[in-house]
């Protein structure tokens, strides 16, 4: 942020460079908040930026060519104020706000820029200083005169005396050097405060082995130099970046050099945006990564809980048999049988519970039903565990490589964080580009991607798909591109998932209402793009073929497994 002295050099440069200017044009972004006064004075056409975003605010002025605006949205003007001349410009003493006179039509305005970072804004206020216009819905009352918040009483540095510095920091002998600096004197931030200290030679920042007057030289010489902005120096410092109209010793980078402050400053209000977005996309990232690991260790818990009742089925072929040993003392509205079981040696008595709507028979048969679904489900089961433990281990693999290095494995697994992230936000608005494909899930919890049309069937097949996982799609006929997503490299689909997956692709086809439909499959990397073809058109090789019935997925299928 700009501290009160950053505001003393730019103040200097506005008087240098548009005094006597005229306003050509305003230009407010409000989404972007930010808000650009471009100035014509003599063959020079210059802006004056004032951008309050919480990610990077500041203010400056530029060459008109370099202000570069990246947003679609409208920019509204400003005030009604084209064609006003710039009479004057003055700073409020020692503060971050400072004012403009403006002359239009004989007629005398001020308009008064508080440069407070995220929280700034500029006021139009006519000649007697009432307000008349505000560029952000603060409260105030038309027609009152502007007043700005005191300043805090604080040391100014421009006009700092040695004895006034060394008064002031014996009445508080319990704070240390930089904590003094920050809370005495205007416009000192930690980093001009650490700077001041080593420059006086200050061997610790923490307590006083320096003599006073001799820092408060130093001081006073640091607060000089704003008064004369000549070249700007981008520094960073720790995870942020500040503007200087000199180098700091104490940065351990060197800095950017730019040809004056007010450029370094815009270049700060970038590189912070900049660096507020890489880090909002790392959180976001991270942070659905950790969900879809939450959501298959849950599923992980709940197939490991149905295996272990599925793994009963063996006993109710026993139930099943029994019954039938015993089926002439079954009757009809008995809710359960007492009968010696003769598989335990020696025999003994068992209680077989029975359902009373149901004749002798039907009983019997719901006993070897339930084995039967019992010994079908285990295997199913056995198929989504290891099918969920797959993802689980490589959700963890990439969670180890963002922590690790962020970047690189950012682009190493593109195509699983993509299928990660959440697509829409509240009011609808995009978070992530649209994906080009449909989710479904097999039954035993496979993930397919099946194309959304011709343009979106390559990008699915090209963008989405390792060379080693499965692709499919109906043998000469138009339809959806299907992909099988494998949860590792050395996955093997078996017949029935491979049966299932070309049935859907069969229903994504213009032949979903035949009987019977010829889906071709091969591995992904024996499927090529011609040069010039046409959308969706395809050429495949070592391409194997099965007849299946179309088959449309159930709704279960479309929740994402992520």
């Amino acid at each position: 942020m700009q501290t009160s002295l950053h505001i003393t050099a730019l103040v200097t440069e506005l008087k240098r460079d548009i005094v006597g200017g005229r306003i050509a044009g305003t230009e407010f972004y409000k989404k972007e908040r930010a808000a650009y006064f471009f100035v014509k004075r003599d063959k020079s056409r210059l802006a004056l930026g004032f951008i309050y975003h919480p990610a990077g605010s500041g203010v400056f002025l530029v060459p008109a060519s370099k202000v570069k605006i990246e947003t679609r949205e409208k920019p509204w003007p400003i005030f009604d104020i084209e064609g006003s001349v710039i009479a004057d410009i003055e700073q409020y003493p020692c503060d971050r706000i400072f004012r403009l006179a403006i002359e239009k039509d004989g007629v005398l305005s001020h308009m008064v820029c508080e440069a407070l970072g995220p929280n700034g804004n500029i006021w139009l206020l006519n000649e007697a200083f009432a307000v008349r216009a505000t560029l952000r819905k603060k409260k105030h009352v038309p027609g009152a005169k502007y007043e700005s918040a005191p300043l805090p009483e604080k040391i100014n540095p421009l006009t700092l005396s040695a004895s006034v510095f060394t008064k002031a920091a014996c009445e508080e002998p319990n704070l240390s050097p930089t904590v003094f600096l920050q809370k005495n004197v205007l416009g000192f931030n930690r980093s001009l405060a650490r700077e001041a200290l080593r420059r006086a030679g200050a061997e610790a920042r923490e307590r006083w082995d320096v003599d006073p007057s001799e820092l408060a030289q130093c001081v006073r010489d640091l607060a000089q130099r704003f008064t004369q902005p000549g070249t700007g120096y981008l520094h960073h410092i720790g995870e942020t970046v500040e503007v200087y109209p000199f180098k700091l010793s104490l940065a351990a980078v060197p800095p950017q050099k730019y040809k004056t402050l007010s450029l370094a400053v815009m270049a700060m209000c970038h590189a912070r945006r900049s660096g507020a977005e890489t880090v909002d996309e790392s959180k976001t990232i991270r942070a659905a990564v950790r969900r879809a690991v939450k959501r298959l260790e849950r599923r992980l818990t709940m197939i490991e809980q149905d295996l272990r009742q599925a793994a009963d089925y063996k006993h109710y072929r026993r139930l099943g048999e029994l019954l039938q040993i015993n089926f002439d003392s079954i009757k009809k509205g008995m809710d359960r049988i007492d009968i010696d079981d003769v598989y335990e040696d020696p025999p003994s008595k068992t209680t077989i519970p029975l359902d009373p709507a149901l004749s002798p028979k039907e009983n019997v048969e719901a006993y070897f039903k339930k084995h039967r679904k019992g010994r079908d489900g285990r295997k199913l089961l056995s198929r989504r565990l290891e099918i969920t433990g797959g993802e689980l281990s490589q959700l963890e693999e990439i969670q180890t490589a963002l922590d690790a290095d962020f970047e690189s494995a950012r682009e190493r697994y593109l195509q699983e964080l993509a299928s990660l992230m959440p697509q829409a936000a509240a009011g609808g608005r995009e978070v992530v580009p649209r994906r080009p494909y449909r989710e479904h899930l097999l039954s035993t919890g496979l993930r397919i991607l099946v194309g959304r049309d011709g343009a979106d069937n390559d990008r699915t097949t090209f963008e989405f798909t390792r060379p080693y996982e499965l692709w499919f799609h109906t043998q000469q006929c138009p339809g959806s591109h299907v992909v099988m997503k494998y949860p590792n490299k050395s996955f093997e689909p078996s017949k029935g998932e491979i049966e299932e997956a070309a049935a859907i692709a069969a229903y994504h086809s213009r032949a979903k209402n035949d009987s019977l439909v010829p889906v071709i499959y091969t591995e992904r990397r024996y499927v090529r793009k011609p040069r010039k073809a046409k959308p969706g058109l395809v050429t495949v090789e070592r391409e194997k073929s099965i007849m299946v019935a179309p088959t449309k997925p159930s709704k279960a299928e479309h929740k994402p497994t992520r």
